[in-house]
């Protein structure tokens, strides 16, 4: 039974160093799923900032490690989907248990970029819905199992969807940590 679930953030930083990596642009890099699936093996934690700050934060990639298991919110955007599914593949060869669920709105603000307002009303219903769908999904694994540790992890995704999970963590007493790309170790948030 495992003691511990982790709410990860999922955001395309294994996309983003597979196309640095091999000079593509991201359109190219999305044919690539294959290939983007064995840049995650090679370094997990140098490749991904999810399986990173998931490792500093939990030691699962190493020897002794905790059982756990993980949600993977996500955007539907090609990338967001892509990128989800290949840390759910990864974290399941580590046998970690893990799930995707998906935000249907949270990255409509990106495409409403010429219109302030339409852009405003699209990143409150996004922000909105990963609030209410969060909030949802916490409260099904707790009466499912009450006694597993829930934590919030915050690194992947955009820096609004970093502030509403630590709301929404403050508001559940759950901690939430972040990994910044300059840290060695997850900082759990005051």
């Amino acid at each position: 039974m495992p003691n511990q679930h982790h709410i990860l953030t999922v955001g395309i930083s294994l996309l983003t160093n597979f196309e640095k990596a091999r000079q593509l642009p991201q359109a190219e890099a999305l044919r690539r799923g294959q290939q983007v699936a064995q840049f995650l093996l090679a370094n997990p934690k140098v490749n991904c900032a999810e399986i990173n700050s998931l490792d500093s934060r939990t030691g699962f990639l190493g020897p002794g490690a905790p059982t756990l298991t993980a949600s993977l919110v996500y955007s539907q955007t090609e990338a967001g989907k892509l990128c989800a599914k290949l840390i759910e593949r990864f974290l399941k060869t580590r046998g970690v248990m893990a799930t995707r669920l998906q935000l249907d709105a949270i990255d409509l603000p990106s495409r409403a970029r010429a219109d302030a307002q339409l852009a405003q009303r699209l990143a409150q219903r996004g922000l909105s819905d990963l609030r209410a769908k969060l909030l949802d999904h916490i409260t099904r694994l707790r009466r499912r199992s009450p006694s597993v540790q829930i934590e919030l992890n915050c690194t992947g995704g955009y820096k609004a969807e970093c502030a509403v999970l630590y709301e929404l963590g403050r508001a559940l007493r759950l901690p939430v940590y972040y990994l910044h790309e300059t840290f060695k170790v997850a900082v759990e948030l005051p």
